[in-house]
């Protein structure tokens, strides 16, 4: 019990030490997260304030634009103030970087088409929905934008007296157009209407300055705190590491003597197991004989009463007595097929005992395979004829020799074909069919009986999932007949394999080597 306690505590200690090291790495993603979010904020600030300074750029060149045309009567200004007028209305396509480059590209003389890509239409008005503003910056900005375009209207007012035709005849008394023109953009209200626009944008700068400023504050305290929170849990890991390898050093000696002990107090019990287990391999040698006897009984005892009942019971059916009165001869079929069935159960049975035991001889020579399916079609006729069955095969003509065991052939022949019959109802069709290929050939048995169930498949040859299944008149079996067939085809090194559809019948396919 002390030990036990021991190494509780030590496992506290390491539990501890390790949720302490999660709260460390926990406090280390904070910090990570908080670098993106720093980057972050001051991503965004780069974004509005450019916002700002296009709006107030773009107000800046209106008028320089304005009055430019005003004064010089150039047509060059006039296009270049209507290209940013529509570019900030979201009438002309956006240029990558519409920065200052632009703007100095635009307002120059000598260069009418700037060099960028056009991209979407965007207006000032998407630009700030689109940015990551608070209600009031968004407010300031969208006033100076709101400003600005109707500072505009003043000066596409001034543009269009300057097109005018004079106002009088009289040269004299009239007032020259470009005059009024040059007086519109210069005016006081022209004037104050600038100095609203900056204001807003000035109020706006402020306070995305201001929030930006206090966001990073925060930021920065949060950041500092989750160091401090790190040093602190650091120095707490240092002291659980050492406290936990010094627990673990005095456990040790403990832990040694226990394990002393232990392995005497195994060693005392192992030697009683064996002591018990010689005595049970004593017990269980007996029982193998007595199975080994058991199963000699069987094959020699019980095959020749089988063998001669069946004999008997054929001439039985040969008899013109037996044939002139039906029930006594149906009575002697049944006697037979009985007989039959019982016989063929008792055969898997001894064949699977004999292969546990791995004394099953096996001897290979060529044989005629219509000769073997010939045999046994003879063995299994009143299964067929009680069921009124059609089995056609279907042989190529001349010999078709196999290299196999005669007594194994006839098994797995056997084996099908009686469970093609089993599973059939009256009236089916079953059909043997021998292929010819390279050094192989290949049979198959076919039915139209009542087909396997799709996930049963793929367990029909493994002996973990033998299945006692009742054929259409409830005909009996051991279950063993197709483990059987697959082993007895695996030690001619061939393969079976099967294909079937629930109500439509199976189709049972293996192959045997000619050589």
């Amino acid at each position: 019990m002390f030990y036990k306690d021991k190494y509780l505590a030590l496992t506290v200690k390491i539990i501890s030490l390790a949720i302490i090291i999660v709260v460390v790495i926990f406090f280390f993603y904070k910090i990570y997260q908080g670098e993106n979010t720093y980057s972050q904020i001051l991503d965004d600030k780069f974004k509005s304030e450019k916002i700002i300074n296009e709006i107030r750029q773009n107000s800046e060149d209106l008028t320089r634009l304005a009055r430019l045309y005003t004064n010089t009567k150039d047509t060059l200004y006039k296009n270049q103030y209507f290209e940013i007028l529509n570019i900030s209305k979201g009438v002309s396509p956006r240029p990558e970087n519409f920065n200052r480059v632009y703007w100095g590209i635009l307002t120059t003389k000598e260069q009418q088409d700037p060099p960028f890509i056009k991209t979407i239409k965007k207006s000032g008005s998407q630009l700030i929905a689109t940015a990551k503003l608070d209600t009031l910056e968004k407010e300031r900005i969208s006033n100076a934008l709101n400003y600005s375009l109707l500072l505009t209207q003043l000066e596409i007012e001034a543009l269009h007296v300057l097109e005018e035709a004079p106002t009088s005849l009289n040269t004299l008394e009239a007032v020259p157009n470009q005059t009024k023109a040059i007086d519109l953009v210069n005016s006081e209200d022209y004037h104050k209407r600038v100095i609203l626009i900056m204001k807003e944008l000035n109020k706006a700068y402020a306070l995305l300055e201001t929030r930006t400023t206090k966001e990073l504050s925060t930021l920065e305290s949060e950041i500092k705190k989750s160091i401090i929170i790190i040093s602190v849990l650091l120095f707490i890991i240092i002291l659980t590491i050492v406290v936990i390898i010094q627990s673990a050093l005095q456990l040790k000696k403990g832990t040694i003597d226990q394990l002393q002990i232990s392995v005497q107090n195994k060693t005392k019990k192992l030697n009683e197991s064996l002591m018990i287990n010689r005595e049970i391999t004593k017990d269980l040698q007996t029982l193998n004989i007595s199975k080994d006897l058991f199963f000699s009984i069987i094959a020699h005892d019980l095959k020749g009463p089988f063998n001669s009942l069946i004999g008997f019971s054929t001439l039985l059916l040969d008899d013109p007595v037996v044939n002139e009165h039906e029930e006594l001869k149906e009575s002697v079929q049944i006697i037979k097929s009985s007989s039959q069935n019982t016989f063929e159960l008792l055969q898997n049975l001894l064949n699977w005992a004999q292969i546990q035991k791995g004394n099953l001889p096996f001897t290979r020579e060529n044989l005629k395979i219509d000769d073997i399916v010939n045999n046994v079609l003879k063995v299994l006729s009143y299964q067929s004829m009680h069921k009124n069955i059609e089995i056609k095969t279907i042989i190529p003509d001349g010999p078709i020799l196999v290299y196999a065991d005669k007594d194994m052939l006839s098994t797995i022949l056997r084996n099908l074909i009686s469970n093609a019959i089993k599973y059939s109802h009256k009236n089916g069709t079953i059909e043997i069919i021998c292929e010819k290929t390279t050094n192989a050939v290949n049979i198959i048995i076919s039915d139209t009986g009542i087909g396997i169930p799709e996930e049963r498949i793929k367990k029909l040859f493994d002996f973990q999932y033998v299945q006692k299944t009742r054929g259409t008149q409830g005909e009996k079996g051991t279950g063993l007949g197709l483990i059987l067939t697959k082993d007895f085809i695996q030690r001619h090194h061939g393969a079976i394999w099967v294909e079937s559809e629930l109500g439509k019948g199976s189709k049972f396919t293996f192959t045997l080597p000619d050589f």
